[in-house]
């Protein structure tokens, strides 16, 4: 069963092997769950995530490393910039170390294409892509100790 944390966001840099813990713990929340399709979690922007909700790959990774709304979510851990009007300029994309790591491993380099590929390729391919993932992670920590 996949660690719930409480509302309580992680924010200090988790190690390789914590953030392997994570990404396989999402994966383990999918697996449980259920996949999500086309948002982080059940009814995201109006109710925060509560333990059972299916998750996509970026809500059940924002959820286990304690993000709990759906706002939060898609600013602090995704990393979604703001955009201002006024100036035409939009912040830089700054997801969290665990949604980065994820990412990379899996070879996206922006966060729709993680979206893209979670609604699309079911959820025994998630589950196999977050495992590999985690693996993946682990593997180059190792050999770089």
């Amino acid at each position: 069963m996949a660690t719930i944390p409480p509302d309580t966001p992680i924010i200090e840099d988790p190690s390789p092997a914590q953030v392997a813990d994570l990404i396989d713990q999402a994966a383990t929340l999918i697996e449980t769950d259920g996949l999500e399709v086309g948002d982080y979690w059940t009814r995201a922007l109006f109710q925060p995530y509560e333990p059972g909700m299916p998750c996509c790959t970026a809500g059940a990774l924002a959820a286990v490393s304690g993000y709990r709304e759906g706002i939060d979510a898609e600013k602090s851990f995704v990393g979604v910039s703001d955009y201002d009007p006024e100036t035409g300029v939009s912040e830089p994309d700054h997801p969290h170390l665990v949604m980065a790591a994820a990412m990379k491993a899996l070879g996206f380099r922006e966060a729709e294409d993680l979206y893209d590929w979670s609604d699309n390729a079911g959820d025994r391919a998630v589950v196999a892509g977050l495992r590999y993932a985690a693996a993946q992670i682990r593997a180059q920590a190792g050999g770089a100790a």
